[in-house]
């Protein structure tokens, strides 16, 4: 059986409508921890963001085709935590394909200890 070009793209196209993702962005000086959950509570993924670092977390075929597995429920949840566990900010009501920012999200926005904030260069 031969397969066109076109047959292929439609049957491999919809395949990536099923996909979602958060986008994450430190903008804070400090180290972070993003915890994103979905709608009902459902832990999704942990990152660890250096000052200026970002990463992706996405459902892309991660359980395509396992059954057992329920999708992600919108809207998303994201908690930023400091690495000492306090608590930095929140961002609720998170769309697919957002994002979110450590200062974009409500919360204290400040880590209790200053060493987790990003070492500066000490001029001598």
């Amino acid at each position: 059986m031969k397969i066109n070009f076109v047959m292929l793209c439609f049957l491999t196209i919809p395949l990536g409508l099923f996909a979602d993702s958060v986008k994450l962005l430190n903008d804070s000086a400090y180290t972070l921890k993003a915890i994103i959950y979905d709608a009902n509570g459902t832990l999704l993924g942990e990152f660890i963001l250096n000052p200026r670092d970002a990463s992706e977390w996405s459902n892309d075929f991660q359980n395509f085709g396992t059954g057992g597995v329920p999708e992600p429920q919108l809207p998303y949840t994201v908690n930023w935590s400091c690495m000492s566990g306090g608590a930095y900010g929140f961002c609720n009501n998170v769309a697919g394909g957002s994002l979110v920012t450590a200062q974009g999200c409500g919360g204290a926005q400040q880590c209790a200890s200053p060493q987790e904030a990003s070492p500066t260069p000490q001029q001598p």
